[in-house]
């Protein structure tokens, strides 16, 4: 009898593991052997200094993928659902109110344009939110011929012209479909950077064939745009004018962590967000093709464990060369989504996943 139920439970462990085996997977991944990453030390050395960060609107939303500072002193946060959430503070305690919804995807990048309008790059488009009306205009919803599937981060230049990236087109962006692990474990180059210029209303695809294509900001003299690539671990910067106009260079294709936001501070430093550090189970996903196929055909919850995140802001000049990071010990802020510099030298903290947004006073520079 004993013999018979070991034989009938190995028949049925057989059978469970064929059928995984002949499952079709939704990802086709790619081999790509991940550098090891720079040594935290130095300026990189995790010493903690974001404990001492304010959060700020706790309760008041769902997350804060991107942070936008008033002229008023009001802050601006876009949330997971396609709405913005705007902040202001009365008598030292923060309130709240959910402001506009702009669509019916994630709201991502925020910038502000000219004309005193809130600009939102959201997962299925560009929209234009005007703040004394709480209108919605839509500017971009398609690209090459195709609809947007994950506009992320934007940038405008001092032309009007802005500046856009697509994750992935492959991998679209809902609300209801958490996309960007796929879009890691394929490790395929999906992603663009685009220009979109209001005047005429033309949408132009300045770069292709990113990896997970993420952050863009403005250089301080706006004669280029930088673009992040997330599991690339690569800053590049896209020259607009200039002998080199057209071309794509690669200021840093080994950054310390897995990049999210970048944005200038208009005297020659990026601050970019960094996710979390860099996490050895996306270098073994990658390394590792085949087992990354048969992993991906289980429950998310069971494959995607990444760990606790260990954020950081990284400081650099245009150039390359890291200034500072500021790092978040106890994972308050979770996966820092954006940073966004302020006039008074603060630094505003955006969140993939927490319930809020944060505001740190970074020390006195010391590596200019």
């Amino acid at each position: 009898m004993m013999h018979r139920t070991v034989w009938i439970i190995a028949g049925g462990l057989s059978a469970l593991l064929l059928l995984w085996w002949i499952w079709p997977s939704t990802v086709d991944p790619a081999y790509w052997d991940d550098p090891e990453p720079p040594a935290l030390t130095g300026v990189l050395e995790p010493r903690g200094r974001l404990i001492s960060a304010d959060i700020v609107g706790a309760g008041l939303m769902d997350r804060s993928e991107d942070v936008a500072l008033a002229p008023d002193g009001s802050v601006f946060v876009s949330e997971h659902h396609g709405g913005l959430v705007r902040l202001w503070e009365e008598d030292g305690i923060w309130q709240g109110e959910n402001f506009v919804h702009v669509t019916d995807a994630p709201a991502l990048g925020l910038q502000w344009d000219a004309h005193g309008r809130l600009i939102v790059a959201a997962s299925n488009g560009l929209y234009a939110v005007d703040i004394e009306t709480r209108t919605v205009e839509t500017l971009v919803t398609q690209l090459a011929g195709r609809p947007l599937g994950f506009a992320d981060d934007l940038d405008i230049g001092p032309d009007g012209r802005i500046y856009f990236s697509e994750a992935s087109w492959k991998w679209v962006n809902t609300i209801d479909r958490l996309s960007y692990p796929y879009d890691m474990a394929e490790n395929r180059p999906y992603g663009l950077l685009a220009a979109f210029d209001p005047q005429t209303g033309e949408t132009e695809v300045l770069a292709d064939s990113l990896y997970f294509a993420n952050g863009v900001a403005m250089a301080a003299d706006g004669r280029s745009v930088f673009v992040l690539e997330t599991y690339r671990y690569r800053l590049s910067r896209y020259w607009l004018e200039g002998p080199r106009a057209g071309e794509l260079e690669i200021v840093d294709d080994n950054l310390p962590g897995i990049p999210d936001g970048v944005m200038g501070d208009g005297e020659g430093r990026l601050y970019i967000a960094m996710d979390t550090q860099r996490v050895p189970l996306m270098a073994f996903l990658h390394r590792n093709p085949f087992v990354t196929r048969m992993l991906t055909k289980l429950p998310e919850w069971v494959w995607l464990r990444a760990g606790t995140p260990k954020g950081f802001i990284l400081v650099m000049t245009e150039d390359g060369e890291y200034l500072d990071s500021y790092h978040d010990p106890d994972g308050r802020f979770g996966f820092i989504a954006n940073v966004v510099p302020a006039e008074n030298g603060d630094l505003w903290i955006g969140s993939l996943d927490r319930p809020w947004a944060g505001r740190f006073t970074p020390p006195a520079r010391d590596n200019d």
